[in-house]
């Protein structure tokens, strides 16, 4: 074995920090420590789990969260590692990632122990206490170097990942000057650099396909707007998709100009995304788009126990949901507002919602289907390149209750000090049983979020499943098994009475059903720091 020799393009500059995961055996702890600290103090940020080790679901969540955003993880190699399932468990998971290695030895190990992604690189030797400083150093310059394409390789998988995740959708896709960038990052990977992932080459190759396609049709249409040809273009209607050409004619006539005026320059870089803290909002528009507000990670217990007034076996097992990172969550419910700007960027499918007489500005929008609500999201995800989507039903009680464990959020009884807190059939408010209440009518929960019981009922991503048995404990929406010609729906509304205002208390409706008592709310998915 050898000690790790710097290659060409050392990076100095440590402004963003680079992201080191340590793995390690519980047995070398105090090692880790040293070893921490030492990183740190040579400008690293060292991302590192210290909670023991439990076979849960919601800790191996947190592992994978601290790899996926490492730029380089760290193998601390012992005799204890090399045994560990745990350590061998980070070793693979880093190694789908494609991750870049740096292992190091801090007690002798035998080759043949040594995980195979890591037997064929050059070690770093810490073996020595009194030349722990020195071996420090050695690591510190192996880490920097080439960090910069390494950086890409983080920002570039992890894109790639939520695109698989999210079902590959168009809007995600990379357009120019980043997809430029990043067939450049993709040509240019130095010597000893790990390879990119099957999955981030599949989403750069679809980026630039989509691309091709898309300037392909837009020099048809612009030909056609320029010559003033309306023969031409009728006879092209003839032999390309009619469906094809309207999408792309409605998108550089009117979603791209509305894109560049009112939603590109007010999108989140990534950087700023990154500083997001829970309780913080923003917005990526100029106006009349949903107001974000950034939900920490948690666990609750979702359900309601037989005890409570208003339960229904529907509500049965109780059972604890984990939502391992941040996320946001529209602080109101979509307004009509909101609805009226994705129409006039080209979305939504033109749909205007009735809206009874009430208004439009701040009431929220109504009359709209599960099957609206997905034009809307995937609209707004297209033209800010963000993954905008509907919450699941154990995100929507979890954002409900904001830390609670009552009947509602602000306690057990359906008012409090006496004062109307929802707009129900039954709730105490002016709007009760008449009509929806204009969004933020009434004070907000422990997460700053509005309305997320009473005034309509708001479409998650769910299938209708007859009870909890067998949901997610993750978070996730609840797909597999169930009716998905149906939705979950939550929150009550504005003409149902007070015991179906609950925060644990769902129903169910069509994806093609629209209803003056429903309408929904947003979540965005965050890039970790």
């Amino acid at each position: 074995m050898q000690e790790v020799v710097g290659a060409q393009g050392t990076e100095t500059k440590t402004d963003p920090k680079i992201r080191v995961f340590i793995s390690y055996s519980r047995k070398d702890m105090a090692f880790a420590d040293r070893l921490e600290a030492a990183l740190a103090a040579r400008g690293f940020e060292v991302l590192i789990d210290r909670q023991e080790i439990y076979a849960f679901e919601d800790w191996w969540k947190r592992i994978e969260t601290l790899i996926g955003r490492a730029d380089t993880v760290v193998f601390v190699l012992s005799p204890d590692a090399v045994s560990s399932d745990v350590a061998r468990r980070e070793v693979a998971h880093a190694a789908s990632l494609n991750k870049r290695f740096a292992p190091i030895v801090c007690r002798r190990v035998e080759d043949d122990t040594v995980p195979e992604a890591l037997r064929r690189l050059n070690f770093i030797f810490f073996e020595e206490p009194a030349q722990f400083e020195a071996s420090a150093d050695r690591l510190t310059e192996a880490l920097r170097t080439d960090i910069a394409w390494i950086r890409r390789h983080t920002e570039f998988c992890d894109t790639a990942h939520r695109w698989v995740e999210a079902g590959r959708p168009s809007g995600m896709l990379l357009r120019p000057p980043v997809l430029d960038q990043a067939e450049a990052w993709l040509a240019f990977r130095p010597g000893g650099a790990p390879a990119p992932t099957a999955e981030t080459e599949a989403f750069i190759a679809q980026s630039r396909k989509a691309m091709l396609g898309t300037q392909r049709l837009r020099r048809i249409a612009l030909s056609s707007i320029f010559a003033l040809m309306t023969a031409v273009i009728l006879g092209l209607i003839g032999w390309i998709n009619q469906a094809t050409i309207a999408d792309e004619w409605r998108y550089w006539t009117i979603t791209w100009p509305y894109a560049r005026a009112n939603i590109w320059p007010y999108a989140l870089s990534i950087t700023k995304e990154q500083a997001l803290k829970p309780g913080k909002s923003f917005k990526e528009c100029a106006q009349d788009c949903p107001e974000m507000v950034v939900v920490p990670s948690g666990t609750f217990t979702m359900g309601s126990p037989k005890s409570e007034r208003g339960h229904q076996p529907a509500e049965e097992p109780e059972h604890q949901v984990t939502i391992a990172k941040a996320f946001a969550v529209s602080k109101y419910e979509l307004k009509f507002a909101d609805w009226d700007a994705c129409v006039t960027g080209g979305g939504c499918n033109a749909y205007k919602p009735d809206d009874q007489g009430w208004g439009h500005g701040q009431q929220p929008v109504i009359n709209v289907s599960w099957e609206d609500a997905q034009a809307y999201v995937a609209w707004f995800s297209a033209v800010t390149g963000k993954a905008y989507r509907l919450l699941s039903e154990s995100e929507y009680e979890y954002a409900t209750r904001g830390g609670t464990t009552t009947v509602y959020p602000w306690g057990d009884d359906i008012k409090k000090n006496a004062q109307a807190m929802a707009d129900c059939n039954g709730c105490g408010s002016q709007w009760d049983n008449k009509q929806p209440a204009p969004v933020g009518s009434f004070a907000p929960n422990g997460f700053g979020l509005y309305d997320m019981v009473g005034n309509v009922w708001e479409f998650t991503q769910d299938c209708l499943h007859a009870n909890y048995v067998g949901a997610p404990t993750d978070g996730s929406a609840w797909i597999a098994g169930g009716n998905c010609e149906a939705r979950r729906v939550r929150g009550g509304s504005w003409g149902i009475n007070p015991l179906l205002v609950r925060s644990a208390e769902h129903a169910w409706d069509n994806v093609g059903v629209r209803s003056a008592l429903g309408g929904f709310r947003v979540a965005r998915t965050l890039i970790a720091p």
